[in-house]
């Protein structure tokens, strides 16, 4: 990292307040700092209201591009800007202290408003919350920044605006507060008020940034997040959250409203701060049992195809988030019950081995992510240098790539589609006559690619590099969740899975519930052991899995 910190921003002028104040901070503890002002898509739609827009991460993407780029060391957000679920690689390193939470009228009080009288905001929660407290209200949609909408109210095109009010005392603009409303009256969204700082998790700014975490901030945000990311929401979703912290407990209100205000839902809850994350997760699974459920699918239909569904991801612990991101975007219900782990092979031999000849290799084969980060566990760990490696790289898909990309590999070759059959074809049309292959792989990996390269006359190094086992926990833990009532749908990502979840959970209780599979191997060993595929995944990732669902869902 370079001596100066350059701290990424929007270049909208509280952005830029939130950003320097940041900068201040850090500049207290002695650290030098520079702002790199960044457009994102959510600065370049300026007349669509976010609703409609509809895309999770609208003014962070450029951001973390950024960071993971190293272009940036950290970057600055309005924490309720910022996904539930961040890239591979970054983490919010640092909340500060919290400003308040609640949302603003400005221009008139709720009460004072007339009948008919316009109202502007660009968020469906609000809208809908405000609906509900005075349907005699017309409410309409404004964009643009905080002092833009300020002069559209001057201008008299609306008779009052909501807005945050940590953003108007930030800039200074408190006086122009007509009433604070009150989370009774408006719940406010998920971590409003709050910043949140982002860096690489592995970073020095990392460990600068924990620095200025605020730990009662992030405990109450801890809770509304889970809460949000159980719910699956973001801006096309009325869902508001407010967390308080007091006496080593934290207290939750949420809400999920109907957009015309017609029905809402509401809960509070209680725990300690040791469980807030499983408080907001189980005040999520409540609002969808006492009616949050029904709003969510009865208003969205096609748009959040799977809104209400239970949905089961069974991939390992530290791969869900991959799986579960798509489908809570589609407004699932997701449920995470691992049935693999994955952990190193009994011994690194064969690996050191064909580490020590790294740069006899023609070609280095990657069959799944966790080959990539085995394959460098290794390597971190013996301190071999990555310059003796002269091979070209093939990932079977796109986020084993990726994994390969974050680790300074260049991919030449990525097949057409994403199966162990394509990858074996993709390379056999290259001359291999006579090359070395080394391909680091689990330990029971079928035997497709390594055949067929032998085949077209390589000589190949199939070495295991990790091994699955099964997690100590998952019969209770199967056992639970089918005690509860059988979820809507399951998914398998690998005939082990499969075969782990029949073990743990027994053929009876799958025998409601629908099945989903990423690709043709998987559902080959699913239909061997008697299971039937309701959905296949097109392409075989996660992506493809989740519209697999979605288009079974609306069929």
């Amino acid at each position: 990292m370079s001596t100066t910190l350059i701290i990424g921003s929007r270049g909208s002028q509280l952005a830029l307040w939130q950003a320097r104040h940041i900068a201040g901070r850090l500049q207290a503890l002695g650290l030098q700092t520079r702002l790199e002002i960044i457009r994102t898509t959510g600065d370049k739609i300026t007349d669509v209201p976010l609703a409609q827009v509809g895309a999770k991460g609208l003014f962070t993407k450029e951001i973390e591009e950024a960071l993971l780029d190293r272009r940036i060391d950290l970057a600055v957000h309005s924490l309720k800007d910022l996904p539930t679920l961040l890239p591979a690689g970054l983490a919010v390193a640092a909340i500060p202290e919290r400003e308040l939470a609640f949302d603003a009228l400005v221009g008139c009080k709720l009460a004072d408003l007339k009948p008919g009288a316009r109202v502007g905001t660009s968020s469906l929660r609000r809208a809908a919350q405000l609906r509900r407290l005075r349907p005699d209200l017309v409410i309409e949609n404004i964009r643009g920044n905080l002092d833009t909408r300020l002069r559209k109210l001057d201008e008299g095109l609306y008779d009052a605006i909501v807005l945050a009010a940590a953003g108007l005392r930030r800039l200074g603009w408190a006086h122009r507060i007509a009433e604070l409303l009150t989370p009774e009256q408006v719940c406010p969204a998920v971590g409003q008020g709050a910043l949140a700082i982002e860096t690489r998790s592995d970073s020095e700014a990392y460990t600068i940034c924990l620095q200025l975490n605020h730990e009662a901030t992030r405990i109450a945000v801890t809770a509304e997040r889970a809460l949000l990311e159980a719910l699956g929401g973001g801006c096309q979703v009325p869902i508001g959250a407010y967390a308080e912290v007091a006496g080593g407990r934290v207290r939750l209100r949420a809400v999920v409203v109907h957009p015309d205000g017609s029905a809402a839902t509401l809960e509070t809850a209680e725990d300690s701060v040791e469980n807030a994350a499983l408080c907001g997760k189980n005040t999520a699974k409540t609002l969808l049992e006492h009616g949050g459920r029904a709003i969510l699918r009865a208003v969205y239909g096609a748009t959040l195809p799977l809104a209400g569904r239970r949905v089961v991801v069974t991939r390992a612990a530290e791969q869900s988030a991959g799986l579960a991101e798509p489908l809570r975007r589609m407004g699932a219900e997701v449920i995470d019950l691992p049935t693999i782990a994955f952990v190193p092979p009994e011994n690194w031999n064969a690996l050191d081995a064909a580490l020590a000849g790294l740069e006899y290799y023609d070609w280095l084969v990657f069959t799944s992510g966790n080959g990539v980060k085995f394959f460098f566990q290794r390597i971190d760990e013996t301190g071999i240098v990555l310059s003796k490696l002269r091979a070209k790289v093939c990932a079977i898909g796109p986020a084993t790539a990726d994994a390969a990309a974050r680790r300074g590999l260049k991919v030449d070759l990525l097949p057409p589609e994403f199966n162990a059959e394509a990858l074996a074809d993709a390379l056999s049309k290259h001359d291999l006559a006579g090359k070395r292959v080394l391909l680091p792989q689990a330990a029971a990996a079928r035997d497709t690619v390594h055949d067929a390269l032998r085949q077209a006359g390589a000589s190949v190094d199939a070495i295991p590099v990790y091994r699955t086992v099964v997690p100590d926990a998952l019969a209770a833990q199967a056992r639970a969740l089918f005690a509860q009532g059988a979820p809507d749908w399951v998914t398998f990502t690998s005939g082990s899975t499969v075969r782990n979840l029949l073990a743990a959970a027994g053929a009876e209780a799958l025998a409601q519930v629908r099945c989903a599979s990423i690709g043709p191997a998987t559902t080959a060993v699913a239909l061997q052991c008697g299971l039937k595929i309701d959905a296949e995944a097109e392409p075989s990732t996660a992506d493809g899995l989740a519209d697999a669902i979605a288009r079974a869902e609306l069929r």
